[in-house]
């Protein structure tokens, strides 16, 4: 997953044309870099840690995400409300649908990460 992530975070490098983005990006491949020396180096295994980190990180944007964009107020050029458009219903109740399932998945991942830490 950390060549994954290097991989990600170089190409975004290369599309960047946000200055901001750009130095977030270069800060996290030094910082993925780091923790991978130090993986190497040391007993210290950091970089399952930073990809722990960044994976937890992810998922917990995107729920945030969800309840911003669709329940806690309504984005009219959204895909949910193109979908409520279709399906007849509101784009708060796919929100709300969306919402139950990111939360799905990121609990099973939760849950799927600690019953193979516990096997190891």
């Amino acid at each position: 997953m950390s060549g994954f992530l290097g991989i990600s975070l170089l190409l975004t490098l290369v599309l960047a044309r946000n200055t901001i983005l750009v130095a977030l990006t270069v800060f996290f491949e030094l910082l993925l870099a780091g923790f991978w020396a130090c993986t190497l180096l040391t007993s210290f295994n950091g970089l399952a840690y930073f990809v722990l980190f960044v994976g937890v990180m992810s998922g917990l944007f995107a729920i945030y995400d969800v309840y911003d964009d669709l329940i806690s107020r309504r984005v009219n050029e959204s895909d949910a409300s193109m979908l409520a458009a279709h399906t007849h219903t509101s784009s708060r109740c796919w929100g709300i649908i969306w919402g139950i399932l990111s939360l799905a998945f990121f609990g099973t991942g939760i849950y799927l990460c600690l019953v193979l830490e516990s096997l190891s």
